[in-house]
């Protein structure tokens, strides 16, 4: 790895901080701490190369070739709450669960689920991530974002936004940087005790302290995901050094530094086996470049 300024390193390993501690490497990894550093995106990429924004890596896998472009990293100011007397302003690279605790902290309500989460604010709003029948454009107000094109830094209602399942703002050659969520004020009891129940729900169901990506596939229309994997795998896909989770099929487990490319051979052959039994094509939630 060989670091050119203080925010840019170059021939980046993607496994030293990647959830599933595998992946390729990175051309550029750019660090951008504050509004003024977000001209470097467009000095660095000289139109040319591929822009990749990477948050807390836990939902994404580079390839062995390799990533050849530019990825954005946002720290620093980005990685702030400020609270507002209408609206919070949350940094992109504010960790979900440091979000849930601020809010409890401050008995704001509605950002439980957020808890258990294991994203940043700004792969949330660009997934549109939720759990226990909650997702991020419920609560969102709007988002603040880098044209990276017309190097201008704009802002979107949530209105504006064609929020689905598991997608949410997705214009290309932007980049996230604050979302605004509402405030409500609730009852600080009641916001730990949801907390405490959501957590015990994920470690009965969830595989925990393993590397792990959380869920592999998305859910299809009026289905369970892990049920159709379940019924369509046999004992094999168990064990070895890539292997679904005995807690639930929709998660996988792998050991460190396995290649990559091993890992989406895995998840392709899953989908082979689910459309062989049920016809249906699995989507990836997991995003693999």
């Amino acid at each position: 790895m060989k670091q050119k300024k203080d925010n840019l390193l170059e021939n980046f390993d993607s496994s030293k901080i990647s959830w599933l501690k595998s992946g390729g490497k990175i051309e550029k990894l750019l660090k951008i701490n504050n509004e003024v550093q977000l001209e470097q995106i467009n000095a660095e990429s000289n139109s040319k190369l591929n822009i990749l924004p990477i948050g807390n890596f836990s939902n994404l896998l580079i390839k062995d070739r390799g990533f050849s472009g530019l990825a954005v990293k946002l720290t620093g100011d980005f990685s702030k709450i400020t609270a507002n007397k209408d609206f919070l302003l949350v940094g992109a690279g504010v960790l979900d669960h440091f979000f849930s605790q601020y809010c409890y902290r401050n008995k704001i309500s509605g950002y439980e689920f957020l808890h258990t989460i294991p994203g940043s604010i700004g792969g949330n709003i660009f997934m549109n991530a939720g759990c226990y029948g909650n997702e991020i454009k419920d609560k969102l107000i709007s988002v603040i974002y880098y044209d990276i094109k017309r190097s201008k830094i704009c802002e979107i209602s949530s209105q504006d936004i064609n929020f689905d399942y598991r997608k949410g703002f997705q214009d290309p050659n932007t980049l996230i940087l604050y979302g605004k969520f509402k405030v409500i004020i609730g009852d600080q009891a009641v916001i730990k005790n949801i907390m405490k129940e959501n957590e015990v729900k994920r470690n009965q169901t969830q595989p925990q302290k393993v590397n792990c990506c959380g869920s592999i596939f998305k859910n299809p229309s009026n289905q369970n995901a892990w049920k159709l994997i379940k019924s369509s795998l046999d004992a094999s896909f168990y064990t070895g050094p890539i292997k679904l989770s005995l807690k639930h099929s929709n998660f996988f487990e792998n050991d460190s530094n396995i290649s990559p490319d091993l890992i989406e051979n895995f998840i392709k052959t899953i989908q082979k086996k689910v459309e062989e039994k049920h016809n249906i094509i699995l989507e990836r939630e997991l995003e693999i470049i």
